[in-house]
């Protein structure tokens, strides 16, 4: 029986086991010198990403994509253009996007391998997919889905994809009692920008027993109740 330990150690990061949202790889990909002058924000909502890349790059193409009766979307303010599409087909020429951005929407998308196949398509050789998605999380908005690291990473190998890093965000726990506490939700706000209880308990422990940094990621992305991720499509897929 493998562990996932076995199964994920070359795409956990050793650098530092701080919890994170998907805009740490937003942060990441629009500092880097190859940053792309063109994005698309798969399940967009409000658009609320367009002025997040643009703090980076004021030209950037943003161009953001949901579906129509997507109660978010509705309320879209006008960070910028919107598309609208039927779950799985991406409007997109193959090959032509330089990165697609993905804020917690996996585990909602009713189709998710054959969207996964279309994010893969349309994303140039060397591209990135980046965002975040729910490992244990309560029903919201129409969620379907969970996935463990280890299951979205088939997914994603399954569209001839390559997870390169996954990176744990707050704790599951702390994300079941938000919802238990439904009356009291603001109060867990705070734990979107700041270490959530276990995590920070997850902290302790490993400062007692002095574990590696990728463990400590480990033991977070065990519990996790969402997780960040940074996909590739290869330079050579086809």
């Amino acid at each position: 029986m493998s562990t996932l330990w076995e199964l994920m150690r070359d795409c956990i990061p050793d650098d530092h086991a701080r919890q994170v949202t998907s805009r740490y790889y937003l942060d990441e990909a629009m500092s880097s010198p190859r940053r792309p002058d063109r994005v698309v924000d798969l399940g967009c909502g409000r658009g609320t990403s367009a002025g997040l890349f643009r703090r980076h790059h004021s030209g950037v193409r943003w161009v953001g994509v949901d579906i129509r009766d997507s109660p978010e979307a509705a309320q879209r303010g006008r960070g910028g253009s919107m598309v609208l599409y039927d779950g799985v087909n991406l409007p997109f020429r193959s090959d032509a996007v330089p990165l697609v951005y993905s804020h917690q929407v996996f585990e909602h998308v009713a189709r998710p391998r054959e969207l996964l196949a279309e994010v893969g398509r349309v994303l140039r050789p060397g591209g990135l997919f980046i965002g975040s998605t729910s490992q244990f999380e309560p029903y919201h908005s129409f969620s379907l889905w969970n996935y463990t690291p280890y299951g979205f990473r088939r997914l994603v190998e399954e569209a001839g994809l390559a997870l390169e890093e996954i990176r744990p965000s707050l704790d599951g726990v702390t994300l079941i009692m938000r919802t238990y506490h439904g009356s009291r939700r603001e109060e867990y706000g705070r734990f979107w920008r700041r270490e959530s209880p276990l995590n920070t308990e997850i902290d302790a422990w490993a400062r007692r027993t002095k574990r590696e940094t990728a463990l400590v990621n480990l033991r977070k992305l065990t519990f996790c109740g969402q997780f960040a991720f940074r996909v590739s499509k290869p330079q050579d897929r086809h």
